[in-house]
C-alpha cells in the first residue's frame, strides 16, 4: 500500500512538473515577444472576415511587420490604416507614386471581384509574414476576460501547489535510512520531501509564468477586417444603403471611433423634398459621458472617410448623444433627384466606463413615405481596464498560497523541535 501511494504521489509529481513546464515556456515566449514586437515593429491580426479566402481564411492569426510603403511590391499582403474607418488587409494589384515617401496602393482581397473603391496613399504599411488558420478563434477566446481569469487564478493554483510542502512517510526504527545525496551533493529535506533545486526551480518556473500571462494580455492581437458590409433599405418612393461594421460597431474601445455611413436617393416621379434625420436611445446614449456622436454630409459616398467632391458639410459637432435623444436632428434636406451620404462618427471618452448599447437612427422622410436604417453600437467588453481584476486575484491567490506554505512550514519546524 505504502509503495502503491509512493507511486501515485510521483505521477503526479510529475504531471505537476510537466504543467509547470509548458507554462514557464509558454510565458518566456510571450515575455520574449514582447520586445520583439517593440523593437522589431510585429505585432499579431485577427482575420474575421474571408475577403482573403482562400489564402488566408476568416478566423486565421497572422504576423505583420511595419515596413516604409516603399518597400512593398505587387502581390503583398498588407495591411494598411484608414482612420477613422477599419484597417483593411488585401493583396496590392498595383503601385503608383504619390510623392515623396507615399504610394498610391490599388488593392483587392482574393474572395472579391474587383478592386477596393479607390487606391490607398500610404507611407507605411503592416506586411504580413505568416499566419495560421483558425487560430484567431483560439486566440480571442483565451483573451476574454473570464477565461483570463481562469487561467490566471489557474497559474497561481498550480504554482502554489509546487511550492506546498510535502512530508513522505518516514519508515519506523530499523528500517529509517538517512536521506541520499543527491546528484550535486546536497541531502533532501527530510521534513518536506523536497529537493532545495526543486524549490528554485519552482520559483523561477513562476517568474516564467505570471509576467508571461501578463504579458500575453497586454500584447492582445488587432483585428483585420474587410470592407464594411451594405445593406439596403427600400420602400416605396426612398432608397436607403447602410454601410458599417457591425462588429466594431458592437464592440467599441474609448477613443477609437467608428463610422457608419448612411446613402438616401428618392425615386418619385413628382417633384419634391427629402428630410433626413439621426436620432438616438438606449441607456449608452442617455449619459452625457456615455456615446459620443459627430455627423456630416456629403453629396456621394464617402470613400476612406472623405467626400471625393470635397463638398462635406458638418452638421452636427463631436458632443453626447443626449442631443439625439428627445428630439431627431436634422440632418439634411435635398431634392427627388439629389442624394446624401450621412457619415455618422461614434465614439466613447476616455476612460469611459459607460455600459449597455445604443441605436442610432438615421431616417428619411418624404412624398409621404418614410424609411429609416438603424445601426446598434456599444462598448467593448470589459478587457482593457478590468484586466487588473483577474490579475490582481491571481497575484492575491499566489501571494496567499506562499504565506500558507511559509506558515505550515513554520509549524513544522516548531513540532519537530524537542
Amino acid at each position: 500500500m505504502m509503495g502503491r501511494g509512493r507511486q501515485r504521489r510521483g505521477l503526479l509529481a510529475r504531471v505537476g512538473d510537466l504543467v509547470l513546464t509548458l507554462l514557464a515556456v509558454g510565458g518566456t515566449v510571450c515575455v520574449v515577444l514582447v520586445p520583439l514586437a517593440f523593437f522589431f515593429d510585429i505585432s499579431l491580426i485577427l482575420f474575421k472576415t474571408g475577403s482573403m479566402s482562400p489564402t488566408i481564411p476568416a478566423g486565421s492569426l497572422a504576423v505583420v511587420r511595419e515596413i516604409p510603403a516603399s518597400e512593398v511590391a505587387v502581390g503583398d499582403i498588407v495591411t494598411v490604416d484608414r482612420t477613422p474607418l477599419a484597417p483593411i488587409t488585401h493583396r496590392v494589384v498595383d503601385i503608383a507614386d504619390g510623392g515623396g515617401s507615399t504610394r498610391l496602393l490599388t488593392m483587392r482581397g482574393d474572395a472579391n471581384e474587383s478592386n477596393d473603391a479607390a487606391p490607398y496613399a500610404v507611407t507605411h504599411v503592416r506586411l504580413v509574414e505568416w499566419s495560421v488558420p483558425r487560430l484567431g478563434y483560439a486566440v480571442r477566446t483565451v483573451s476574454n476576460v473570464y477565461a483570463m481569469s481562469v487561467i490566471t487564478i489557474g497559474t497561481a493554483a498550480i504554482v502554489t501547489w509546487a511550492f506546498w510542502p510535502r512530508s513522505e512517510p518516514q519508515p519506523s526504527g530499523r528500517h529509517r535510512r538517512p536521506g541520499r545525496a543527491g546528484p550535486d551533493g546536497s541531502t533532501p529535506d527530510r521534513e518536506t520531501g523536497a529537493h532545495p533545486s526543486s524549490t528554485l526551480r519552482c520559483l523561477l518556473l513562476a517568474v516564467s509564468v505570471l509576467p508571461g500571462v501578463t504579458a500575453a494580455v497586454l500584447a492582445a492581437p488587432g483585428t483585420a477586417r474587410a470592407e464594411p458590409s451594405e445593406d439596403v433599405i427600400r420602400s416605396r418612393f426612398l432608397t436607403l444603403v447602410s454601410i458599417g461594421d457591425e462588429a466594431r460597431m458592437t464592440t467599441m474601445a474609448p477613443e477609437e471611433p467608428v463610422p457608419w455611413q448612411v446613402g438616401v436617393s428618392a425615386h418619385a416621379q413628382q417633384p419634391g423634398t427629402v428630410t433626413i434625420s439621426l436620432s438616438a436611445s438606449g441607456p449608452l446614449a442617455a449619459r452625457p459621458d456615455g456615446l459620443q456622436v459627430t455627423a456630416a454630409v456629403c453629396p456621394q459616398r464617402w470613400v476612406q472617410g472623405a467626400c471625393p467632391t470635397g463638398q462635406e458639410q458638418q452638421v452636427l459637432a463631436d458632443g453626447p448623444a443626449t442631443r439625439l435623444t428627445t428630439t431627431p436632428f436634422t440632418v439634411s434636406s435635398m431634392r427627388a433627384d439629389q442624394q446624401r451620404w450621412v457619415l455618422v462618427t461614434a465614439s466613447l471618452l476616455a476612460g469611459s466606463t459607460a455600459s449597455g448599447s445604443a441605436d442610432l437612427v438615421v431616417t428619411a422622410t418624404g412624398f409621404g413615405d418614410r424609411a429609416s436604417a438603424g445601426g446598434t453600437v456599444g462598448p467593448l467588453p470589459r478587457t482593457g481596464p478590468d484586466l487588473r481584476t483577474p490579475l490582481a486575484v491571481g497575484a492575491g491567490a499566489l501571494l496567499a498560497g506562499l504565506l500558507l506554505v511559509l506558515a505550515v512550514r513554520r509549524r513544522r519546524v516548531r513540532v519537530k523541535q524537542p
